[in-house]
């Protein structure tokens, strides 16, 4: 379909957000409104024309347009189903457009999570699924792509079911009857029974505990093993208590009947430990506000790397809270603070600065006085991991692309000019965004998301005398408070 189509007189089509096995995906303009909102248009066709196909892919078209558009009106969570219709032999259905990042943003291989963000995400899925799984509807398709985390409040967005995909593969067979050749689900995420197109509820605990096990570990699920019984063997490559063990194990059991049989199951097993207390008040909340502070950081452009001042912010995916050991009641308040500040987040990013001989000559050397050390691509442009020393003495270790900073890294601010001392985590196009930290010289901290030069996202505050606030953020501000990471 063209860029600038319009549907129906109503929907203009914007940009191609995606194109696969199933149908292809836009982003959408709705016409009949005021400043015209984005939407998302699915395009779906079966790969035949056949019309004895035709009233089949009809049925089951209208059968789960009706599904969508209720679960939609059932939880916020749920995408909003806003038209369907069909036009020529073919099948569109206008969604509520999400904006965030889904989940393989945040579950990256080779960054383990802690068991208390494990804990959490878990508890966000399966409230979300309660709701899919009351109305016997089973979404057929869970894996971190079709679970997205909205931008402005941070909540869990359950999208693309699978149940509707079923159109595409519609085709007669040597029987002359009309079935289905596609099998709904995704490798690594799929169980055995869905395999053998015979889901039930208890395939997407399966998927929910797969995707559990793959943020715990670091690993993909197609690196998990079996044992001889077709149980899955993950424990070997974390440290977990045997009460979320035993969870994660019934849910992906080889045996649907041995799982938890819905997500209000799951769920119930999940908050039924002291799980959810300790979480919510792991951190007390501080009534002082940090003093605002100038916000500065050094960076460069696209053509060359210029020790100027520019606005920046801080990224990614944080752990709100972290799963506490068992203590003994001799440990001291100062003991206990001290665990938290180191265990709530697992950075993505190594806080370890490169070695520089004082000899070594940069292999550029800019005309501010910026130094780089490092490699570069065929085009001669700054590229993969390397050191940058600006004039004013801040320093960048870590990694490049297209001659901006893009990837894991550290930032170190120049001693004599700034308020913070350093930012470690990920970088996009020269900003912090993904999962870091930055840290004030007086002691301040903030781990978390950041967005565009922002905290944005979930984020905890950690204030100079010990005490933490934690929640959203968004653009630097913690909703509902008052409290600001202004960088």
């Amino acid at each position: 379909m063209l860029i600038d189509t319009v549907l129906r007189n109503h929907y203009k089509i914007v940009e191609l957000l995606g194109s696969g096995g199933f149908g292809d995906t836009y982003l959408a303009e709705d016409l009949d409104l005021p400043n015209k909102p984005k939407c998302v248009v699915k395009h779906l066709k079966p790969k035949t024309s056949d019309a004895r196909v035709l009233p089949i892919a009809r049925r089951l078209f209208e059968k789960e347009a009706e599904v969508l558009y209720r679960l939609g009106n059932l939880s916020k969570q749920i995408p909003k189903l806003f038209a369907h219709f069909e036009e020529n032999g073919e099948f569109y259905l206008v969604q509520e457009f999400v904006d965030g990042q889904n989940l393989s943003t945040e579950i990256i291989p080779d960054q383990a999570w802690n068991e208390a963000q494990v804990v959490q995400l878990l508890q966000e899925i399966l409230e979300v699924l309660v709701v899919v799984h009351e109305q016997n509807i089973i979404h057929r398709d869970i894996k971190p792509q079709n679970l997205m985390r909205r931008r402005d409040d941070g909540k869990i967005m359950l999208i693309d079911f699978g149940a509707v995909k079923e159109i595409k593969g519609l085709a007669q067979n040597t029987q002359g009857l009309v079935t289905s050749t596609i099998i709904i689900g995704s490798n690594g995420y799929m169980p055995n029974e869905q395999a053998s197109s015979k889901p039930r509820l208890s395939s997407d605990i399966f998927a929910v505990g797969i995707l559990a096990i793959q943020a715990l570990t670091g690993r993909i699920p197609q690196e998990f093993s079996e044992d001889a019984n077709g149980e899955i063997i993950w424990r070997h490559w974390t440290n977990v208590s045997d009460r979320l063990a035993d969870i994660l194990t019934k849910m992906v059991r080889y045996n649907f009947s041995q799982r938890y049989q819905s997500a209000a199951e799951a769920l119930q097993a999940l908050t039924s430990s002291t799980w959810t207390t300790v979480i919510a008040s792991t951190y007390s909340v501080s009534p002082v506000k940090p003093k605002s502070t100038n916000r500065r950081i050094f960076g460069f452009n696209g053509k060359v790397l210029a020790g100027t001042v520019v606005g920046v912010g801080i990224v990614a995916m944080l752990a709100l809270s972290y799963f506490p050991k068992q203590q003994s009641p001799q440990k001291t308040e100062k003991t206990e603070k001290t665990q938290k500040t180191e265990e709530f987040l697992s950075l993505p990013c190594s806080s370890e600065l490169t070695s520089l001989s004082s000899t070594r000559k940069p292999d550029i050397k800019f005309s501010d006085g910026t130094k780089y050390y490092g490699a570069r691509d065929k085009n001669n442009k700054l590229f993969g991991k390397g050191v940058m020393i600006f004039k004013n003495g801040s320093r960048y270790d870590g990694e490049f692309k297209n001659n901006q900073r893009n990837g894991c890294g550290i930032f170190s601010y120049s001693p004599n000019t700034s308020f913070y001392r350093d930012y470690v985590g990920q970088f996009v196009n020269d900003k912090f965004e993904g999962l870091g930290k930055i840290r004030w010289k007086d002691g301040r901290e903030y781990r978390g998301n950041f967005k565009a030069g922002h905290c944005d996202g979930q984020g905890i505050f950690q204030f100079a005398n010990g005490s933490f606030k934690s929640g959203i953020w968004q653009k630097g501000e913690l909703r509902g408070s008052n409290l600001s990471c202004n960088i």
